[in-house]
């Protein structure tokens, strides 16, 4: 997650919406959004009591860091984001994990990762722009340690571009997880179009940039970068997670 809030209007707004923000994004992102985050601790290449490092990139909450936390109760690792606000909420939940955890606010194209055994990330890739791409995947292989693990979590085109069916299945899937939502009390319709409404001004404002990623584009700047094996390990709908492993082999620490 990565939100730029320089403008006192998104400024205030942000600090409204960010307690709500791990309630919300459940619904805001989609049926797949919890399942994929369920995936990347499934997808670790570590036992249950390996002792590893891990970083996780653009972590906003840390939502995917306090679950990998909570199933392995000996990893330790840094979480690093660019919005300070975020990363106050991220501090918070991780209290309870005895300083297993730490938060670290960079920019993460240009920050040097630690040293680690995993780096994994979910849904941020999509706002590193191409030409920046090949220096965050070359500071990610600098931080791996040999057979080290990427796991990568975004929206993201595979194969052939959808037709109609296709992306209309995709929408009323959408459709019906955020009536179901709002149905089960996780969220107001008027939350979610308070939500919408504003990332559609920060995007106006040129605040809230995206860019479309396929999942082959990202694999060959991988490869290009140094990982040894790398491919797509999880789908559902749009959303994807590719694997990438850098060469050698992996030593968990006792």
């Amino acid at each position: 997650m990565k939100m730029n809030s320089q403008l006192a209007e998104e400024s205030r707004y942000f600090s409204a919406v960010a307690d709500s923000y791990d309630r919300l994004q459940p619904t805001l992102a989609g049926p797949s959004y919890s399942k994929g985050l369920d995936m990347i601790v499934q997808l670790i290449p570590f036992a249950k009591d390996d002792a590893f490092e891990f970083a996780e990139l653009g972590c906003g909450t840390a939502e995917p860091a306090l679950r990998v936390l909570r199933h392995f109760p000996y990893a330790r690792g840094t979480c690093i984001d660019s919005e300070p606000d975020m990363l106050a909420l991220a501090a918070g939940k991780l209290e309870s994990h005895e300083g297993r955890a730490r938060v670290q606010q960079a920019d993460m194209v240009r920050f040097d990762i630690p040293v680690c055994d995993v780096v994994f990330s979910a849904k941020a890739i999509h706002h590193v722009s191409p030409a920046d791409l090949p220096t965050v995947f070359a500071r990610i292989v600098q931080a791996l340690k040999p057979g080290g693990c990427l796991l990568l979590y975004d929206g993201m085109a595979v194969g052939p571009q959808w037709g109609a069916e296709i992306g209309g299945l995709s929408r009323r899937a959408r459709d019906r997880h955020v009536r179901n939502a709002i149905a089960a009390g996780e969220a107001t319709q008027e939350e979610l179009d308070a939500r919408w409404e504003f990332k559609r001004k920060m995007k106006d404002a040129g605040k809230d940039v995206e860019y479309r990623h396929t999942a082959d584009d990202i694999l060959t700047v991988m490869a290009d970068a140094g990982f040894a094996e790398t491919g797509i390990v999880w789908r559902m709908f749009a959303d994807t997670i590719l694997i990438g492993f850098t060469s050698g082999q992996k030593t968990p620490r006792s």
